[in-house]
């Protein structure tokens, strides 16, 4: 009992503001099962160029439009069946009408077409040839930005050929493009919040070690050597170990990565974490400095498996992943 107690009580304080809250507008009229997305980020113009294809599913009779949160992208345009589709962009969301209205449980998937220079949302480091992105979603890609709604992630990135990606979930084997570029695609097969999306992009070295229960474990840096990442993540098999068993739940991915990255970012991620560069050199200071490697990692269960149900109830997410990593 011990061991599920932890989960047991997010689950129930999760239960009990759902009880209480009313769903948001969007996620009572429709349900996006799944975003598949073709990004192209520019790191030296901190831009980027998107084209994703959005399934959802009609949570209510005659369903004409549906409401996502866009950021300040700007939308070049939307399809359904290839077809154009009216919409309209205002206060950082984006309406788009139906020509035929959706019947209740009915599945339409949407396709856009968008550009951005984001300011929020994701980060560019030019001098470094690093870009990672950083909550807020809809800032980097059209979604429904709520915490507690969740779908599966198919996520493909096209980089220049010598830089290294990591995304959510399972990659397949990079591909090289007709123009020098390479095509990087990570699949998230079960469902997860869309808040923790992301991905994280540099010239970096990889570490890969077993963990064991089938799970890979991999440390990636641009400054460190191999042997240094091993020592900054010796904890890594032990901490995985340890919050299996007193959430009493296994790790939902096969790989968890670990990257070292430029500016003061600490970032959970499903099935990665992005952890500032300084990180590493605390840790080789001091072995026992590892209170936010432990934090981040805690999120893999009590953030990322269960969630709160709205942006208000955020620190139940931080509180417990606090709790976790101090336990450690």
């Amino acid at each position: 009992m011990k061991r599920i107690t932890l989960l047991v009580v997010a689950l129930t304080i999760s239960s009990a503001s759902h009880s209480t809250a009313q769903a948001p507008k969007s996620l009572a009229s429709f349900d996006v099962i799944d975003y598949n997305l073709r990004l192209e980020p520019d790191i030296t113009n901190k831009s980027l160029v998107g084209k994703e294809s959005i399934k959802l599913v009609a949570r209510t009779a005659n369903l004409t439009d549906i409401e996502l949160n866009c950021g300040e992208l700007t939308i070049d345009s939307v399809k359904e069946s290839g077809v154009a589709r009216k919409f309209n962009r205002k206060d950082r969301k984006l309406t788009i009408s139906f020509d035929r209205p959706a019947k209740l449980n009915d599945v339409r998937e949407i396709e856009i077409e968008y550009h951005g220079t984001p300011r929020r949302g994701i980060r560019f480091f030019p001098e470094r040839q690093q870009v990672y992105t950083i909550f807020s979603t809809s800032q980097w890609m059209v979604c429904v930005d709520e915490p507690d709604d969740r779908a599966t992630f198919l996520l493909t990135l096209i980089l220049p050929a010598k830089l290294t990606a990591v995304g959510n979930g399972s990659p397949t084997p990079p591909s090289s493009l007709p123009n020098g570029k390479v095509e990087h695609t990570f699949v998230q097969r079960y469902p997860i919040p869309t808040y923790v999306f992301g991905f994280v992009i540099g010239n970096f070295r990889t570490v890969t070690e077993s963990a064991g229960d089938h799970v890979t474990l991999r440390y990636l840096s641009e400054k460190h050597s191999d042997d240094e990442l091993r020592r900054i993540f010796q904890n890594s098999r032990d901490m995985l170990v340890f919050y299996r068993e007193r959430a009493g739940v296994s790790y939902a991915d096969r790989i968890y990565t670990q990257v070292l990255a430029v500016g003061g970012v600490e970032q959970e991620m499903s099935s990665f974490t992005a952890l500032r560069e300084t990180y590493g050199k605390d840790v080789l200071a001091n072995e026992r400095d590892i209170w936010l490697g432990a934090h981040e990692f805690a999120h893999q269960w009590w953030g990322n498996m269960v969630t709160c149900r709205d942006w208000t109830h955020f620190w139940l997410n931080e509180g417990i992943a606090s709790f976790m990593a101090s336990a450690y």
